[in-house]
């Protein structure tokens, strides 16, 4: 609980050992580590074995910081998606469009890196080519190689595929098969979900149609029992 005008602190207690963390003259955040009974670490009290004392200390710091730091960096993952969707400038001055989300060219594209049979082996622009006609409901024949060469960019650029060497075909990569499932789940089960449920004209319990018209009917009531205009 944080109280405005209150410095918080963090107290930590091991037999006769003590972590405290609080905010020094309110600027910055210190943590510290009292021991007042060296015997508990089979240490002796002598000078020389300071060394020893304090290393105790700097590791119970760090594994409490540890405990306390964000499991991932949001602006990390804002970056990733950019370095997804966004067009990107290779070292030659090539730029490279990116793989807009959303978009059905480019969800077709990350599905069918996801397809089991081009994993053993890898796959050709062919392969390609042919599978992602099929998932979009077109005949092959009507995506050129070309086309085909321009995805391939944008997957290798951005190490979602890798060419394997000496040969013309491609292996998805880890990060590829990671990055593929994550977006492709994320359309399909969440984003077009969520706006069916929105556009839904009889709105199941729970579903953020019905959460947002609950909220707004709050609002109403609110305004109307102070008074004011909705």
């Amino acid at each position: 609980m944080i109280t405005e005008g209150v410095t918080p602190s963090l107290h930590i207690d091991y037999k006769n050992t003590t972590i405290k963390q609080y905010h020094k003259e309110g600027r910055a955040l210190r943590t510290e580590t009292t021991i007042n009974n060296t015997y508990v670490f089979r240490i002796v009290k002598r000078l020389t074995n300071l060394p020893a004392l304090r290393e105790i200390g700097y590791t119970a710091n760090r594994r409490l910081l540890r405990v306390q730091r964000l499991s991932h960096d949001p602006i990390t993952g804002a970056d990733a998606l950019a370095a997804i969707t966004s067009p990107v400038t290779t070292a030659a001055g090539t730029r490279v469009p990116g793989l807009r989300f959303a978009d059905q060219r480019s969800h077709t594209l990350l599905s069918a890196l996801l397809v089991f049979r081009l994993q053993p082996y890898g796959f050709t622009n062919e392969d390609l080519r042919t599978l992602t006609a099929e998932l979009r409901g077109l005949d092959p024949g009507g995506v050129s190689a070309g086309q085909m060469t321009y995805d391939l960019r944008r997957l290798k650029t951005r190490n979602l595929i890798t060419r394997i060497e000496g040969t013309h075909r491609y292996r998805v990569t880890d990060h590829g098969l990671d990055t593929a499932k994550f977006l492709t789940c994320v359309q399909d089960r969440i984003l077009r979900t969520g706006l069916a449920e929105l556009n839904s004209p009889a709105p199941a319990p729970g579903c953020p149609s019905s959460a947002a018209t609950a909220y707004r009917a709050a609002v109403d009531t609110l305004t109307t029992a102070a008074l004011f205009a909705a």
